[in-house]
């Protein structure tokens, strides 16, 4: 394990092919869990916990490494399967936005290479399951399913907050007010974060879930501004996308983008969890306008205004 987490940057290469890689684990029962590698910093035996008095049953403790201490969280229980047992199990040090979190598994399998297009949104009975923690699926080789989790969905709800406490400071702007973005992101809490945003600064949107269904509905507006003789810019002025989504990610979003002339002058904010460096520069080097981290909704505003704030003619000239 140590030597693949060596190499995390190296696999940054892998996005602008639509390619990830899926660490597999299991939490005490037959059914498969996959997260992106990239979001995994460590994987390593469950070292002393300290117990923490009166806590969320489903917040262990804290395990100290490297003189850092990191909440250790009962990922079983998180999405409603009950608690595991730490005797013999694993931990997942993974990373949200310079933020680390420890993961308890029953075990670890193994990583997997595959394309985006190989994972799907999953069936509507599958995302009410597992308190709804389940973002996508894909099937291997042997037939076997493997269940891709929304840790932001479970983030959010091990530290909820209320919207006047996350929006404070976000109101309508003047130069912002009516404009129009499309947002793809597979995760119902990021599309909610970022929808509550742009209603309050008087903006439109419409969501998509996927790279593959935002590039079809960009270049359908596409079409439907050449027929008409109109500007994209007549029905979007950006967008907002994440960089993991089922069937294409959003470095390869931004790629289709860049090599349609009718679409390539649109601006794209990348707002993504995945807060490394590496993936700071990927984007940009697919074409990315900015990058806002989850979920900062003053850096989202701020960037909006500054890409999105001025007029078409601007906008159009760069």
């Amino acid at each position: 394990m140590a030597k693949w987490m060596a190499e995390i940057d190296q696999r940054t290469s892998l996005a602008g092919a639509n390619k990830m890689e899926l660490l597999m684990f299991h939490l005490g029962t037959e059914e498969i869990y996959g997260i992106n590698v990239f979001k995994i910093r460590e994987v390593m035996q469950i070292p002393p916990v300290t117990k923490i008095p009166d806590s969320d049953p489903r917040i262990l403790g804290l395990v100290n490494l490297r003189g850092e201490n990191i909440a250790l969280i009962d990922l079983a229980q998180s999405i409603g399967l009950g608690p595991m047992t730490v005797e013999g199990a694993r931990l997942i040090i993974a990373e949200y936005n310079d933020n680390k979190q420890g993961f308890l598994v029953g075990g670890v399998d193994r990583i997997i290479r595959m394309s985006w297009e190989r994972i799907q949104i999953p069936p509507v009975m599958v995302q009410s399951s597992r308190h709804g923690a389940v973002t996508a699926v894909t099937k291997l080789e042997d037939g076997r399913m493997v269940l891709i989790l929304d840790v932001e969905k479970v983030l959010a709800e091990l530290h909820p907050r209320a919207d006047d406490e996350v929006l404070v400071g976000i109101e309508m702007v003047k130069e912002l007010a009516g404009k129009r973005v499309l947002i793809a992101d597979d995760s119902a809490v990021a599309r909610k974060q970022i929808m509550k945003t742009l209603e309050r600064l008087g903006m439109k949107w419409e969501e998509t879930q996927t790279g593959k269904e935002a590039l079809t509905r960009l270049r359908h507006y596409a079409e439907v501004a050449e027929d008409a003789g109109q500007s994209i810019y007549d029905f979007l002025s950006g967008i907002i996308t994440d960089i993991e989504m089922p069937e294409m990610d959003g470095f390869s979003l931004t790629k289709h983008i860049r090599e349609d002339p009718r679409l390539q002058s649109l601006p794209i904010l990348m707002h993504s969890s995945l807060s490394g460096q590496c993936n700071i520069e990927k984007g940009k080097s697919m074409g990315v306008t900015d990058y806002v981290g989850k979920f900062q909704p003053i850096e989202l505003r701020d960037k909006l205004i500054k890409h999105l704030g001025r007029s078409q003619l601007e906008s159009v000239a760069g």
